[in-house]
C-alpha cells in the first residue's frame, strides 16, 4: 500500500512539475539557500559579517551580494533579504527569478499588494512567464479573486498559442479551474491540450489524476495507459505500477459496492 501511494505521488509530481514550469523558480527552492542543518547558525553569521561590511562600504560585488542574500535567507532574515533583493531586482531586470523571489517574500510577510506588484513587473516584460502566472494565480485565488485571475490567465493562454509557453500555461489554467471546482472546464482544457499535443503525456497524466480524484477509476486507468504510449520506455514502468494499483483499488471499491454485496449474498446462498 505504501508503495502504491508513493507511485501515485510520483505521477502527481510529474504533473506538478509541468504545471509549475521547471521547478525551483526561486533561489531558496533551487538549492541556492542553505538549510540550518547544513551549517550552524554561528558559522553562517561568521560568513555573513565580512559581506555585510563590504556591502555597507559599497564594495560588494554582484556575486558577493548574492552570497549575502543566501546567508540572510539561511538565517531567516526575511527583512534583510527583501532590502537586498529590491536593488538587485532593479539592477538586474533580466533576472526575473529575483523579482519573483521578492514577490514570494512579500507574500510571506502578508504584503499581498506588494507581492502582486512585483509579479506584475515580471509580466509586463514577459507576459507569458509561466512561473509568474503560477504565483499570481495562487495569490489571487487565496484572496478570493479566482474568476478574475482565471480570465486573465485564459487570455494569456490564448496569446501563447503556437508558442513554447502554450502547453504549460494551458496546464496551469486547467489546474486553476480544478481548484475553483470548475471540473468540466478543466477537463475541456485538458482535452484541448491532448489534441494539440498528441505526443506529450502531461495533459493525459493531469486528466487521469482528475478522474481518479473524482472516483472515475476506470477512466483514469485508461488515460494512464494512453499516456504510457507517449512516454520514454524508462518511465513506463512507473505508470504500469500506478495503473495496476488504481485497477486494484477499483476492484476493491466494486467489491464493497452493491455489485459486490449481491455476489457475496449469492455465494452465501450457495454455501447453505
Amino acid at each position: 500500500m505504501q508503495a502504491f501511494f508513493l507511485l501515485k505521488k510520483t505521477v502527481a509530481a510529474l504533473v506538478a512539475i509541468c504545471v509549475a514550469g521547471f521547478g525551483g523558480w526561486w533561489l531558496g527552492r533551487s538549492g541556492f539557500g542553505l538549510a540550518p542543518a547544513e551549517a550552524p547558525q554561528a558559522a553562517l553569521q561568521l560568513r555573513r559579517a565580512p559581506l555585510e561590511t563590504k556591502l555597507a562600504k559599497g564594495e560588494a560585488t554582484a556575486e558577493e551580494q548574492l552570497q549575502l542574500l543566501k546567508l540572510r535567507l539561511a538565517l531567516g532574515d526575511q527583512n534583510g533579504a527583501i532590502s537586498l533583493l529590491e536593488p538587485l531586482s532593479d539592477q538586474r531586470p533580466e533576472q526575473w527569478k529575483l523579482r519573483l523571489m521578492l514577490a514570494d517574500l512579500r507574500r510571506q510577510q502578508k504584503d499581498q499588494g506588494g507581492a502582486e506588484r512585483e509579479i506584475r513587473q515580471v509580466l509586463n516584460v514577459q507576459p507569458l512567464q509561466v512561473e509568474a502566472w503560477q504565483q499570481l494565480s495562487q495569490l489571487q485565488l487565496n484572496q478570493g479573486k479566482g474568476s478574475k485571475v482565471e480570465a486573465q490567465l485564459n487570455k494569456a493562454a490564448v496569446a501563447a498559442k503556437g508558442k513554447p509557453e502554450e502547453l504549460t500555461l494551458g496546464l496551469l489554467l486547467a489546474d486553476l479551474q480544478q481548484r475553483r471546482q470548475q471540473k468540466q472546464s478543466a477537463e475541456n482544457t485538458y482535452r484541448n491540450l491532448i489534441n494539440r499535443y498528441p505526443e506529450d503525456p502531461r495533459p493525459l497524466l493531469a486528466l487521469a489524476l482528475q478522474k481518479q480524484a473524482a472516483g472515475q477509476g476506470e477512466a483514469a486507468v485508461a488515460l494512464l495507459r494512453e499516456a504510457r504510449q507517449r512516454m520514454p520506455e524508462e518511465s513506463q514502468l512507473v505508470l504500469d505500477q500506478v495503473a495496476a494499483g488504481w485497477s486494484m483499488k477499483n476492484l476493491q471499491k466494486a467489491a464493497q459496492g452493491p455489485t459486490g454485496n449481491t455476489l457475496r449474498a449469492g455465494a452465501a446462498g450457495l454455501s447453505n
